[in-house]
C-alpha cells in the first residue's frame, strides 16, 4: 500500500483495485453529488455500459504510473475503508498555482472532521513535495461547510464572484480561497 500521508484518523493513499466497488457506489449515492457541481448531472443509477466503463477506467488507473506529487488520492479511515478522495489540478497559464478539491462520499463520515483532516494532510503533502507557490480552493455559496473547512485550515478568503451561476432556482456565488507557501510555512497545517 502506498500511503501518501497519514493523520490521526485519516490516511491518504493510492487507489487499489479493491476500491472499485465503493467508487462505483459513490457515483449514485451520497450527499457529495449534490454539492460537487450537481448541474453536471446527478446520477441515481448507472446503465450496465456506464458501470463497465467506470469500472474499466478505475482499474486502469490503479496500474498507471502515478505522478509525484500525486494528482489525486483516496481518503481512507484508519481501518482502510475508502470514504472519498482529494485532488489537485492546474492551468498552463498559471503554473505556480494548483487548485484543490475534496469529496467525502460516505454520508456517515460527514460533519465529523474527516474532510478537514484529509484536506489538511493533502495541502501539507502538496507543499512539502513541490515548489508550488499558491494553492487555491473554490466553492459555491450553497456549500458553507466547505468554506468553513477552508477557513479552519488557514486558507484566506480571496474573492467572491457574485451570482455567477443559477442553480435550482437560486443564484450562486463562487467563493475563492487561497493559501501561499509562506502562509503554509508559518502555520504548517
Amino acid at each position: 500500500m502506498t500511503v501518501i500521508a497519514s493523520g490521526d484518523r485519516i490516511v491518504l493513499r493510492d487507489r487499489f483495485p479493491s476500491d472499485v466497488a465503493r467508487f462505483i457506489y459513490w457515483q449514485t449515492h451520497g450527499e457529495w453529488r449534490l454539492l460537487d457541481a450537481p448541474w453536471e448531472g446527478v446520477q441515481t443509477s448507472l446503465t450496465t455500459v456506464q458501470e463497465v466503463k467506470l469500472r474499466t477506467q478505475f482499474l486502469e488507473s490503479c496500474v498507471e504510473e502515478l505522478p509525484s506529487p500525486r494528482e489525486t488520492t483516496i481518503v481512507a479511515n484508519k481501518d482502510n475503508r475508502p470514504i472519498g478522495w482529494v485532488s489537485r489540478y492546474g492551468e498552463d497559464r498559471t503554473p505556480d498555482t494548483w487548485m484543490v478539491g475534496i469529496d467525502i462520499c460516505d454520508d456517515d463520515m460527514l460533519n465529523r472532521g474527516f474532510g478537514t483532516e484529509a484536506l489538511g494532510l493533502w495541502v501539507n503533502y502538496l507543499f512539502a513535495n513541490s515548489t508550488i507557490y499558491h494553492i487555491g480552493l473554490d466553492t459555491y455559496s450553497f456549500n458553507p461547510r466547505m468554506s468553513h473547512v477552508a477557513e479552519k485550515l488557514g486558507f484566506i478568503h480571496e474573492s467572491v464572484q457574485r451570482e455567477v451561476l443559477q442553480w435550482d432556482g437560486q443564484w450562486l456565488d463562487l467563493i475563492h480561497f487561497g493559501m501561499l507557501r509562506a502562509d503554509w510555512e508559518e502555520k504548517r497545517i
